[in-house]
């Protein structure tokens, strides 16, 4: 487990602040009060939407941003304060769920706290729906506990959330559960495919989202089980969930490079 804590705490390509390390002086190292920063510097695009505000096509063009180091140069860039200070809505960067969660993850990193975010499924947006959204581990010295940094809700359980291993368990044990699994435009078994990748490539530190890039993964119809593709990422779910050393989770990756997302993947 040390190995493990350890590997969590330095930073990796897409989680590393870069030259903007310096400017961590001053933020709190508790991990909430750092979710809170998180939300004082980036805004939901579906808030933008549904508040109406008039973000150019530049600012929308932060969707694509990948890492955290690239995350601040937005932030900065549109407004130039110190990171502690919330910023108003239109001066913040336009990002979804996983723009939170690796900013968030970045900064436990950085001020001392192992963390990791994880791809899975939110329950607590919509009933009966199991909504594609990405959240925060970090190590409280006992366990791991899981926030939502976008929102502000911790210590979520397995009601609340369900990660992309557990999630393609779940349905492929219960199939008709399945079209449970979405988030708005895609549903079904093409979501679980790739929330399963994208989760799987974040415990070994590749955190990226999206997953066009999976050629393995474009397979007509998106929404139905194809027998060869899922058993193939049911033995690779499963090792993943069982690799509890950095051994193992390299090992996994090693075994189905196919499924490994480039580190520079667009996030979307």
């Amino acid at each position: 487990m040390d190995e493990l804590i350890d590997f969590y705490l330095q930073p990796s390509v897409t989680s590393d602040l870069g030259r903007h390390r310096e400017l961590l002086a001053g933020l709190p190292d508790e991990p909430e009060a750092l979710g809170r920063v998180v939300r004082g510097l980036l805004i939901h695009d579906y808030t933008v939407k549904v508040e109406g505000l008039p973000f150019s096509d530049d600012r929308w063009a932060h969707l694509q941003t990948v890492g955290a180091e690239a995350i601040l140069d937005n932030v900065l860039g549109i407004d130039a304060a110190p990171l502690g200070q919330e910023r108003a809505a239109e001066r913040r960067m336009v990002g979804f769920c996983y723009h939170f969660a690796l900013l968030h993850c970045a900064l436990l990193r950085a001020t001392g706290t192992p963390a990791r975010i994880r791809c899975g499924f939110a329950g607590y947006f919509q009933a009966g729906i199991w909504a594609d959204h990405w959240v925060v581990e970090y190590w409280d010295g006992k366990r791991w506990m899981r926030t939502d940094p976008q929102i502000g809700r911790h210590d979520l359980s397995g009601d609340d959330f369900r990660d992309g291993i557990t999630g393609w368990h779940g349905a492929r044990a219960d199939p008709s559960t399945s079209p449970a699994y979405g988030n708005g435009e895609l549903w079904g078994w093409d979501e679980l495919r790739g929330t399963l990748i994208n989760d799987v490539a974040a415990l070994n530190k590749v955190e990226v989202a999206g997953w066009y890039w999976c050629e393995p993964l474009m397979v007509e119809p998106l929404d139905q089980p194809h027998r060869d593709l899922d058993d193939a990422l049911d033995t690779f779910a499963r090792l993943a969930g069982s690799a509890h050393s950095v051994a193992a989770i390299r090992a996994n990756a090693e075994r189905y490079p196919e499924f490994q997302p480039p580190p520079d993947a667009v996030a979307r």
